[in-house]
């Protein structure tokens, strides 16, 4: 049962619309409804409200635990955070899908509404991957937001706990995935860092132990360069990739590591020199957190 439903969270973003695409081919009466639903998706103005439209009962699914038990989950915090202020949570590695956003930040099982109460983490997804029917109620409900300036900005703005988390390396981090590879895109990668100054919330490194190992990836130097133009005319990657018995997940421990808050000051127009510093302080402590947890959770 565990793996059965994990592998089905693992690729609902491929699931649910091609579920939508079969429906709108196949059944002639539904069409109509269909497209109007498609537009609807489109234009919902949840995407970018700041606020979601979070559905605690999706979040809170039977299934979920199944899917937490799978690899297992795990969850380890340097320090509590206060919920009065709000905190931009920047997440390596991505992964191949991103699984764990789902997993760790997406659902109640794995424990983090409990170990960081008052505080309401909106996960941040590319837009086009937000629209897409059907996903898009799913990703919702986890309470995601659009990766838009304006989205992340009405978020931080709100105070009061209101947070986001990035997975900061992007979809060109994903051709980086593989068993024992922790290789980041991160250099070029500030308006996080940006975001976070304009809003004066805090920077929160955060590395996911085992989401790499999840799936592994077809490497060949051809494909590559294929896959990198593909890339940047899409703005997304497409990795090939395998696990278990073909697309069933690897079974491996996924350990969220929250390292301590990097506090900075509200800058409402903050300098490239600002930015610069700030981005090089979050880096300083992603390598710090990661070299302080490696030989607990990946000794290898």
């Amino acid at each position: 049962m565990q793996t059965i439903i994990a592998t089905v969270f693992a690729f609902l973003i491929v699931i649910l619309p091609l579920i939508f695409l079969l429906l709108f081919i196949y059944v002639g009466w539904l069409r109509i409804p269909l497209a109007i639903y498609a537009a609807y998706c489109y234009m919902d103005p949840t995407i970018e409200n700041g606020v979601g439209r979070r559905t605690q009962w999706v979040r809170s699914l039977w299934l979920w635990k199944y899917v937490n038990a799978y690899f297992p989950v795990r969850l380890v915090l340097e320090k509590q955070l206060d919920p009065s202020m709000s905190y931009v949570f920047g997440v390596s590695p991505h992964g191949i899908l991103c699984f764990s956003g789902q997993v760790v930040i997406g659902s109640c099982q794995s424990g983090l509404d409990d170990a960081m109460e008052g505080i309401t983490i909106h996960p941040i997804v590319l837009q086009h991957a937000l629209v897409l029917p059907f996903f898009h109620e799913y990703a919702i409900a986890l309470g995601s937001l659009s990766s838009s300036r304006k989205s992340i900005r009405r978020c931080l703005s709100l105070g009061n706990g209101n947070s986001i988390a990035i997975v900061v390396g992007g979809a060109k981090e994903s051709l980086h995935t593989n068993r024992g590879d922790r290789k980041l895109v991160l250099g070029s990668r500030k308006g996080f860092v940006r975001e976070a100054l304009i809003a004066g919330a805090s920077l929160v490194p955060t590395f996911i132990f085992g989401e790499n190992d999840i799936f592994l990836q077809l490497n060949h130097p051809l494909l590559r360069k294929i896959q990198l133009w593909l890339q940047s005319k899409m703005m997304f990657a497409l990795p090939l990739f395998y696990g278990r018995f073909g697309l069933v997940p690897r079974r491996t421990q996924l350990t969220t590591v929250f390292g301590r808050p990097i506090p900075v000051k509200k800058t409402p127009e903050p300098s490239r020199e600002e930015i610069n510093r700030v981005h090089a302080l979050y880096l300083s402590e992603l390598r710090r957190i990661y070299n302080r947890f490696k030989p607990i959770y990946d000794p290898d």
